[in-house]
């Protein structure tokens, strides 16, 4: 008997230990996470996992960071085991699961897994505001308008932002080519909110296509206003610039992307400036 509840005191030790073990860990790479050193995190997290094959945390906050530093195919094989593990839940951890798996897929250009994951995300919670653009967005470029145009009918239902319902239709509209709807579109999501660079850029995308460089040039200067490193601004300014022969401000915006990791910038760089 005393033998016995030795062998129990021991596995209750053991086990309380093993719980510490992995909270601490977890708590590690949460700090980690917190000041800003994802590589450290990556460690504890990997450290937890060791200890605890099952732990879906540990693989999901792992996917999380893998997601955030572009490690987006380590991220897929990490998001997709934490939703084996907690499909049975359907909680907060599962929803965002979805969604990080979604914004993987389309960061590999994997557009109808992507999807897939957005629709779940969308099952688990209607009112998910980023998921159900993100949606909206793949639905574009599958070229599934009449889905997407459902889409902004359940956006507008939701939001409060009437400016991103109009940016929206603005997108919509410019996708299929209904140019002067589009651009009324963006002018409304700019007068509701004249803060966001975004809705400039993309009037200004919208006006380059009809040629009119000038007034496109002047959407993406206030963007740039807004924002001094919004590098999609700085090389949509400068594709602009070359379409009116201003070549020196063309390639002072593509050497400024590019300084900011903007790839399309490097080769633009490249290909259109002097060395």
């Amino acid at each position: 008997m005393k033998f016995f509840l030795i062998s129990i005191l021991f596995v209750f030790i053991v086990d309380i230990s093993f719980s510490q073990s992995l909270s601490d860990l977890i708590n590690k790479g949460d700090s980690c996470i917190s000041a800003k050193n994802p590589s450290m995190a990556l460690q504890y997290f990997t450290r937890a996992i060791a200890l605890d094959s099952k732990c879906s945390l540990c693989y999901f906050k792992r996917g999380v960071v893998f997601t955030q530093e572009g490690y987006h195919t380590e991220a897929i094989n990490d998001l997709y085991y934490t939703s084996l593990l907690r499909i049975a839940q359907k909680d907060a951890v599962l929803e965002h699961t979805f969604f990080l798996l979604g914004e993987s897929y389309a960061a590999l250009n994997q557009p109808e897994k992507a999807l897939e994951n957005y629709t779940n995300t969308l099952l688990l919670n209607t009112n998910n505001q980023p998921a159900l653009e993100a949606h909206f967005d793949c639905l574009l470029g599958l070229k599934k308008y009449e889905q997407a145009l459902t889409d902004i009918k359940r956006f507008q239902k939701i939001t409060k932002e009437k400016s991103k319902v109009q940016f929206l239709y603005g997108t919509y509209y410019a996708a299929t080519h209904q140019l002067k709807k589009a651009n009324k579109a963006f002018t409304k999501a700019i007068l509701l909110k004249p803060t966001e660079g975004n809705y400039y850029v993309e009037r200004g995308k919208l006006l380059s296509l009809q040629e009119k460089y000038e007034d496109a040039i002047l959407n993406f200067s206030k963007a740039i206003e807004l924002d001094q490193n919004n590098d999609d601004a700085l090389v949509q300014r400068g594709i602009a610039y070359h379409n009116v022969n201003n070549i020196l401000a063309g390639c002072a915006d593509f050497n400024r992307a590019a300084y900011l990791g903007n790839d399309e910038a490097r080769v633009l760089l490249e290909a259109h400036c002097p060395h």
